[in-house]
């Protein structure tokens, strides 16, 4: 069994920061791992082409039976736009990594 790939991207995912974060998410659908974790913990803020990575991220993974899991503790950035967004409910989302870890 393959651990999952973890990826934690920075403070900020806006345009300025879209293309690491894309190329992260490029390099964990790669891998012959079963779970892709993204924990959004420390991300202050999101934007709408960061979450469009994210559901295409999603949607790949799957298309190959696989799962994205989203590390997004009550309270943050990111699990208040999850949440306004109606993603909270399409997503696996969890409250911590060790949660999503756990799962």
């Amino acid at each position: 069994m393959h651990e999952p790939t973890i990826i934690s991207p920075p403070d900020e995912l806006d345009v300025a920061t879209l293309d690491e974060f894309r190329e992260s998410l490029d390099a964990a659908l790669r891998t012959n791992g079963t779970r892709v974790i993204v924990d959004l913990s420390e991300v202050g803020f999101i934007d709408s082409t960061a979450l469009a990575s994210i559901i295409h991220a999603n949607r790949e993974l799957r298309r190959e039976q696989r799962e994205l899991a989203i590390v997004a503790p009550r309270g943050t950035a990111a699990a208040v736009l999850l949440t306004l967004s109606g993603l909270r409910s399409a997503l696996a989302v969890y409250d911590s990594r060790s949660a999503a870890l756990r799962d």
